[in-house]
């Protein structure tokens, strides 16, 4: 690369980084902003956080609700934040944004310094680093899924910092690494509890291609045993405070997702999903995603690139390029197996295997990188790269010109002009609702116990609890939610003798419902 050349690459870089910095603290800009760009069930987790602060426990409804709905690491982070400033809402969420803000800079120079150490030795190895991690950081996929006010960023920084150790470590491992790399795990797992994947992918991956030599197999057992039962040991207080709690040690926000799901229903949306990320900074819109030209096409994709997966991995030559490649794919087994055939909610399939974009992103970007040269003809080159600099632009211009108000925001204004903060009000999803009216009930189960065992005994259950449910001398005054509520009133008798519908506005998405 020449200096000219170097000169723009460097420019392009400086654009791409600064667009994802704004674009990341362009809420900051006004209260309604910083309130859009939270989504549903990272209010849940902010809920439960904040009633921490307040001394209420890890609850939600008010402090009436005891739950483990949420991913504890990050709840107590969160906390902290709600500590410091009292309890406020708003300044909360501030305060919230600005420390995601900080995990997904931190994660994105982790990507960049992995790719360095990763990538084969190679004259432009920085540039493809920082390149990918740059694309990655300013990615809009990249921005929704780090600034929503879940876990996410916190564990994307630890999955990234321990597979840069654990690949690094080839030459240094001991038994003393093998505690501090359990105790890491152990922590990540509190961050999010499908780290178990990525545990056993670090177990596996030491014990296979382990430090020692490749006969001293014995050796690397013992080591991979300290090293999980340091993790067991470090995650033991969630699990048995979910079990002696809440009869299992799957928190009931996953129960709850996962209540209604069948197997392999998520599969047709896989393919599209991993391709986003391997595209980087070009999403798919949501409803292209399930159509089968799109699914197709992105099956077929993904199968040439498995293919190619092998001879690769028989290129390799360094043994820290051999570490990570075999980590990052047994996590990536791991998850897609798990959420692609047996878990349900395939609407947060984008979160469930984000964690494995940064590595995607290298890879599509070193390969990038490795074909352009081969390209023979130059005009052709000149116009793929046209072609990229005007899809980048579209990508960018399209996304500073459009805004889409939170989908709850009807709900939320709905209460706050028409109920009284001493009333009562329960719906199925009470992300934001709960966070913004405290009396707030959770239908869904997600971060309600009582709730998720009467769905679990069916829908006549669910509605007994609605109407009969009292907090101290009081009883659920409301019933609001999206307009597919509405078909409560004719679908339950119980609910039609006990309430009236008095909005149902399909354009809006809102239907109230009012105990009579």
């Amino acid at each position: 690369m020449s200096t000219i050349q170097s000169r723009y690459f460097m420019i392009l870089i400086l654009f791409i980084i600064v667009y994802g910095a704004v674009t990341r603290l362009l809420p900051l800009q006004s209260e309604e902003a910083m309130v859009q760009s939270i989504s549903e069930d990272g209010y849940l987790m902010m809920t439960i956080a904040r009633n921490i602060a307040l001394g209420l426990g890890m609850s939600t409804a008010n402090g009436t609700i005891p739950t483990n709905g949420t991913q504890p690491l990050t709840s107590f982070l969160w906390a902290g934040i709600y500590w410091l400033v009292a309890g406020d809402k708003v300044q909360g969420i501030l305060g919230i944004i600005l420390v995601q803000f900080t995990l997904a800079t931190l994660a994105a120079v982790l990507l960049w310094r992995l790719g360095i150490h990763i990538l084969p030795p190679h004259p432009t190895k920085r540039q493809i680093a920082i390149l990918a991690a740059a694309l990655w950081y300013a990615s809009p996929v990249t921005i929704a899924q780090t600034q929503n006010g879940l876990e996410t960023p916190f564990y994307l920084l630890a999955v990234l910092g321990i597979a840069l150790l654990v690949a690094l470590s080839i030459r240094k491992w001991s038994f003393r690494h093998s505690i501090l790399i359990g105790l890491l795990l152990g922590i990540t797992f509190w961050i999010r509890n499908d780290a178990i994947f990525f545990i056993l992918a670090v177990c596996l991956t030491q014990l296979l291609l382990g430090s020692w030599q490749r006969h001293e197999f014995w050796p690397r057992f013992l080591q991979v045993n300290v090293m999980g039962t340091t993790t067991v040991l470090v995650a033991l207080p969630w699990l048995i405070y979910n079990k002696v709690n809440f009869g299992g040690i799957m928190p009931i926000s996953g129960s709850s997702q996962n209540l209604t799901s069948q197997f392999g229903q998520n599969l047709p949306l896989l393919p599209s999903v991993l391709i986003e990320y391997l595209l980087v900074f070009f999403p798919i819109p949501g409803q292209l995603q399930m159509m089968w030209p799109v699914v197709l096409a992105s099956t077929v994709v993904l199968i040439g690139i498995t293919i190619g997966l092998w001879p690769l991995w028989l290129r390799l030559q360094q043994p820290t390029e051999r570490r990570l490649f075999l980590l990052v794919s047994l996590y990536g087994i791991g998850l897609i197996g798990f959420y692609g055939l047996y878990f349900g909610a395939g609407h947060f399939l984008g979160r469930y295997l984000f964690p494995l974009s940064p590595f995607l992103a290298l890879f599509s970007v070193a390969i990038g990188w490795w074909i352009w040269p081969q390209i023979p003809w130059q005009p052709l080159r000149y116009g793929i790269l046209a072609g990229f600099m005007v899809s980048l632009s579209s990508v960018i211009v399209y996304k500073s010109l459009t805004n889409h108000p939170h989908q709850h925001a009807q709900v939320i204004d709905w209460v706050n002009q028409h109920v009284a903060e001493e009333e009562w009000v329960a719906a199925v999803q009470t992300g934001t609702l709960g966070y913004f009216h405290d009396r707030t009930l959770n239908l869904d189960g997600k971060v309600n116990p009582e709730a998720l065992q009467a769905r679990r005994q069916g829908p006549t259950e669910l509605i007994k609890y609605v109407v009969n449910k009292r907090i101290g001398s009081q009883r659920i005054e409301y019933i609001i939610d999206w307009f597919g509520i509405a078909s409560w009133i004719e679908k339950h008798s119980l609910i039609k003798q006990n309430f009236k519908l008095i909005i149902a506005d399909p354009k809006l998405n809102l239907a109230v419902l009012k105990r009579q």
